[in-house]
């Protein structure tokens, strides 16, 4: 993709991560971690059953960092460049950046996703920083919770929407700041 040669490569290293812009060299590990069942056990629906909804990913994340300078990232090891997952924030609609990360089950328990999380707060504010950085997550996902709440996400809603869920689960929507009513309606209609 040609605006891809265009931008510099915002490269970002952690003391454990190598955060690299997706590019469509990466669909492949996407697809591994995005088609794993069980990085899907708080949402089964939300699995990637075809490659091509993982192309359809990538390049969105892609487009959305070219629009917006800043988007999703490969995640790395550092020490191996052992592909981890993928993580950070992208532009919503509604003006607000969605803090996100799927991430391999070997991954899991060692704190990667909070370093990510970080990370990913750190370059929103330094991007746009004026735009407040949101989450939404699931009731029966409290780990990914933590995270927001970790670094400095508050929780601003929960409740049901007209999607489906499991028996149960409620939806949240976590933020750094407070949000406009605007934004908010988008969240919650998107949560």
């Amino acid at each position: 993709m040609v605006h891809q040669l265009l931008m510099p490569s915002q490269e970002i290293r952690t003391d454990r991560l190598l955060l690299t812009p997706l590019t469509p060299t990466d669909i492949d590990d996407v697809h591994a971690v995005f088609s794993d069942a069980r990085t899907w056990t708080h949402l089964p629906g939300g699995r990637h059953t075809t490659r091509a909804a993982t192309v359809d990913l990538v390049q969105r994340g892609i487009g959305g960092r070219a629009r917006h300078g800043l988007g999703a990232w490969a995640v790395r090891s550092a020490s191996d460049h052992a592909f981890l997952g993928i993580g950070g924030v992208d532009m919503t609609a509604a003006g607000v950046w969605n803090l996100g990360y799927r991430l391999t089950p070997s991954a899991w328990g060692n704190g990667y996703a909070t370093e990510l999380a970080r990370a990913a707060v750190a370059a929103a504010h330094d991007t746009a920083p004026d735009a407040p950085v949101t989450g939404r997550v699931l009731t029966n996902n409290p780990a990914s919770a933590a995270v927001l709440d970790r670094v400095g996400l508050s929780l601003v809603w929960q409740g049901s929407t007209a999607s489906p869920l499991p028996d149960g689960v409620e939806r949240q929507v976590w933020s750094d700041r407070a949000v406009s009513r605007t934004q908010r309606a988008w969240l919650v209609a998107n949560a």
